[in-house]
Parts: C-alpha cells; structure tokens; sequence
C-alpha cells in the first residue's frame, strides 16, 4: 500500500489549529490509516480505497473533521471560463479519453510543490494502475496559448522533454529518455503517439510518459492547466477532482474547461455532489449498535459528508463510495473501532480447515516448487480478452448488468487469457516469465452460474513448447498420483499438432497446448508461450 510523507509544520496549518502530538499519534491510526513514523515529518500508510487521502490537503480535509474541528461538506467553487479543448478523432485509437481543469492564484511553495509531485506519483501508482489507466500533466498556464488540442503526431515529431536541454523525436524519448524507457509499453506497439498542442503548435505533454519543458512549473508559477488522459472517464474525472480538491484547499481558484469530444461537448469540472440515502437500520444492524438517524448524521458529517433529508451528499473527491456498506464503514470509523464492545457470540461451534482449502494450499506449493511465480487476475475480464484475441468462437457467459467499464463486464470462464495479459504487459521484463494462476472460473450450465477452480500454468521463453510445458503436467500428476492421459485435439488459439485435451478416467478436465502465432500477435507477445488448464475440482475427486 502507498505511503505519504507529511510535513508535520504544513498539516497544522491546513488544519488551521494546533494539535497535541499525542493526539496525532493517537487519532490518526483510528482513521483507517496506518501510522509509519513521526516527528517533524510524518509517514502514513494510505489504504487503496481513499485516494483522496494520498494528497496532504486531503489527508488535512480528514483530519479536521475526525477531530471534530470543521465537519461536514467541504464546498468549492467553480468558476465558468473561455477555456477550450478540442480532442481529436485521432488519438481514439490510442489513449482515447482526456479531462482537465484551470487552477489560478496558487501559492505554490516548497510544500505545496511538495504535495503536488508526490500525490501525482501517488495517483499514478495506484489509482491510475501505472499510468496505465489515469496520467496526469500539470503546466504552467501563463505560458499555454487556448484552445489547446489533444492528437497524435508521428514517431519522428519533436519537442524538448521535461529537464532537456534539446529536443528528442516521440520515438527517441521512448528509446532514451528514462521516462520513456520506464512506459514505452504503454505506447509503442502504436504508429502515432498522443500529444497535448496549444494553438502555438507548442507542446504541453506526451501523455502518458512526460511532460514538455516548455509548460515546466516552478516556484514562480502562479496558474496551472491540469490534463488526464486514459481509459474510462470515471476515473479521469475522480482523479481530477482529487487535485482540483488539493489545490483549492491551498486557495487556488477552480476554472471550467470546456472539452469538445466529436459532437458533444463537456465542463470540467464536475464538483457535483452524489447522493444516498441513509439506511439507519442497515447501518445499526451491520455495526451491532442502536444509533439514532441524527447519531448518524453527525458521524458522517465528521466524516465530512452533508446530510439533506433521509440522503447523504458524497463529496466529488471520494472515489471510494459504490454502496451503502461504504457509507456505514465511515459511521464506524467516526463511532470509533476503539468504542466498539466485544461480545461472544451466544452459540457453541468447533472450527476446522475446509478440505478442499488444504487441497488447494497443497497444490500452490507443489507448483511454486517448480520454478512459477502466481499472479492473481480479476475474476472479471471482457468478452475480447475471452474470445476474440483468443481466436475461438463465442460461447454464453456470465454478464454483468450495468458494468461501469467494458474493460470488465464479464466473469471469466477460464484462466488463460489471464496469463496472456501478464505477458502482454510485462513485455519490458525479463525472461524467462514462467507463472501460474490458481482461481475462479464461472460457466453457464442448464441456465445456472456454476464456479469452478482452476489451475493455468504458462511458460514464456525463446525456447518455450509444449514439450517442456508437458514435463510440468507430467510432475504435477505423479506428485499427487494421479494417472492422465493427453488426447490430441485442435483448439484454434493452439499451433495445429501441439495442442492436446487433457483426460482423467475417459473424462477431460482440461487442455494444453503452444499458443499460436497469430494469438502471440494479437496480445503483443514477442515470445513463444505453451500453456495448459486443468480442473481443480476434478482433480480434487480423485486425490
């Protein structure tokens, strides 16, 4: 989990009182953060379901109202503007959705300068999944000239990178600049690169590795232009009201911009508070209390929430709120886990290991024995990563019903394209990449979800086949005793000839096989793969 560090002297005053360092040190682990160290500096561990808290000024926006000292809604304002940005059709192949905002009349000294680097790096990390979701570009907006588009340029267009001196093609800043070199695989299996232009034709940024010396801010800046660029604008938008919280809070002075995508045309922005209604006896019944609804109400306003009637107001910044469980999560923490009575529960039971869970212990061990690192993926993938990338034919899954993404809209039916994905995006990494994933798989049988356990094990190398892949299967078998067979079969994400059905007393319980070239393509991959999937379950039976 990331960690920020804190400049102790700067929190206080955020905070705008003086606080007790026994009270800080008392308090703040209560907040559902993890206290590292303090003294003049303090180090906080932030959990990855608040964000928000990765920046100091929303660290102190917390604090002041778990302290009690301001509560409620934090307001902003945001101010309409002449401000226009155009994005072009062009860069939809690429890195297709862009936000961003104006924040003028900010006092950025060193510890506010401070702040805005590291809960930049802090996003980048783990809200925007290694810039891979959400990157962020702040400039220096005295020096941008509006409106300002967001295209592609070709690998040979220039511009002087972020501390250059000169200037680099697209291309070569991927090759040599250490920016490019660390998330070049975010860009270069494109032919154009996504750029930020003012009308000036200058260059503000290369989303989503580094930004243009031209628009560089220091001490003296006093206005910025905030860009996001990424995939779902969801998260763009909760990223960029996590800044535009921070910087507000340091007096800064929120401005639209106008945002003209193909035929429609947005406002960031978007500060607009969500609702939900407050469930007393939902909230009571999970937290094993008997608050009142004004109880409630005044713990979250210490959470610095507002109420209006039965709902709840979300600030715009809280990316973390989905369902009501969240909200009652946050009566918790205001009530104090501290405050919280333990009572035994008045039933008698004798506990034990679930069989299957040791089975599934022993077999993790046995195949880490072998050389493979696990990975863990979601259980939630896209239709394209199943099928299509894949080369085989479509078949009924589970849906979900209004997903927020089309990244992850179904549940998986099996592993491998799981492993195909971690090498698609691990291609900067050694070789060779030999892992294995153990988990849940979903499919549709006489109209009901069934789940199911799998083990998906793939070895990716220069020399990598279905031979080696075989003396793997051939040692997970005769470690557990069990006699299978391999029954030739094709499968069309399988080279023909190297491609087999794996079967158990005349029955299969999976498959194994060398990944074809044509699939390799599809995900990216400059290395051979062979790969095989069995049923846990089935194994489980006869063990």
């Amino acid at each position: 989990m990331p960690t920020i560090t804190i400049d102790k002297d700067d929190l206080l005053e955020l905070i705008g009182k003086e606080i007790d360092n026994k009270i800080l040190t008392e308090k703040i682990p209560m907040m559902g953060t993890e206290l590292e160290s303090f003294g003049d500096e303090i180090t906080v561990e932030i959990f990855p379901d608040r964000p928000d808290m990765l920046s100091v000024e929303g660290f102190a926006l917390a604090l002041q109202g778990f302290l009690d000292i301001k509560t409620g809604l934090y307001h902003f304002k945001s101010n309409d503007s002449k401000y226009r940005a155009f994005i072009d059709e062009k860069v939809k192949k690429v890195r297709p959705d862009a936000v961003c905002a104006v924040v003028k009349d900010i006092g950025l000294n060193d510890a506010a300068i401070k702040s805005l680097m590291q809960v930049q790096e802090k996003l980048h990390l783990t809200h925007g999944r290694n810039r891979k979701r959400v990157a962020i570009g702040v400039h220096d907006l005295d020096k941008i000239d509006f409106p300002v588009c967001y295209t592609t340029m070709p690998k040979d267009y220039k511009f002087i990178p972020l501390e250059c001196e000169g200037e680099m093609t697209l291309d070569g800043i991927l090759q040599k600049h250490k920016k490019g070199v660390e998330y070049k695989h975010l860009l270069e299996k494109y032919e154009e690169y996504p750029l930020w232009i003012d009308s000036k034709e200058q260059v503000l940024s290369m989303p989503p590795i580094i930004n243009s010396e031209y628009t560089k801010v220091t001490e003296t800046t006093k206005s910025l232009f905030i860009d996001i660029t990424g995939y779902g604008l969801k998260y763009l938008k909760q990223a960029l009201n996590i800044l535009i919280m921070s910087l507000a809070i340091r007096k800064g002075k929120i401005y639209s911009v106008n945002v003209k995508d193909g035929n429609r045309e947005y406002r960031y922005p978007d500060m607009t508070s969500k609702k939900m209604e407050i469930d007393v006896d939902y909230t009571n019944k999970v937290l094993g209390l008997d608050l009142s609804s004004n109880e409630i109400s005044e713990f979250l306003k210490r959470m610095r929430y507002d109420i209006e009637g039965k709902n709840v107001l979300i600030p715009a910044y809280r990316a973390d709120i989905m369902h009501k469980i969240d909200i009652v999560e946050d009566v918790a923490i205001a009530y104090g886990f501290n405050n919280f009575k333990p009572e035994i529960p008045n039933i008698s039971t004798i506990g034990e290991n679930d069989p299957f869970e040791e089975f599934l212990r022993i077999i993790r061990n046995l195949v880490i024995g072998f050389k493979l690192t696990e990975i863990k993926n979601y259980v939630l993938t896209n239709g394209e990563d199943l099928f299509k990338k894949m080369n085989l034919e479509e078949e009924r899954i589970a849906e979900m019903q209004n997903a927020l993404t089309v990244e992850y809209n179904v549940l998986r039916n099996s592993l491998i394209q799981g492993l195909m994905r971690a090498y698609s995006i691990n291609t900067h990494y050694e070789y060779p990449q030999n892992i294995f994933e153990m988990g849940e798989v979903f499919r549709i049988e006489n109209g009901k979800i069934q789940e199911e356990v799998n083990l998906s094990v793939g070895i990716c190398h220069e020399k990598a086949n279905f031979t080696e892949c075989k003396e793997i299967l051939n040692s997970f078998f005769e470690n557990l005793g069990i006699k299978y067979d391999i029954e030739e079969k094709e499968r069309k994400c399988f080279i023909k000839g190297r491609a087999g059905s794996i079967m158990i007393d005349g029955k299969q319980i999976g498959y194994i096989g060398e990944i074809h070239p044509q699939i390799l393509s599809n995900w990216n991959i400059g290395m051979p793969v062979a790969i095989f999937e069995i049923n846990l379950n089935e194994v489980y039976k006869r063990v």
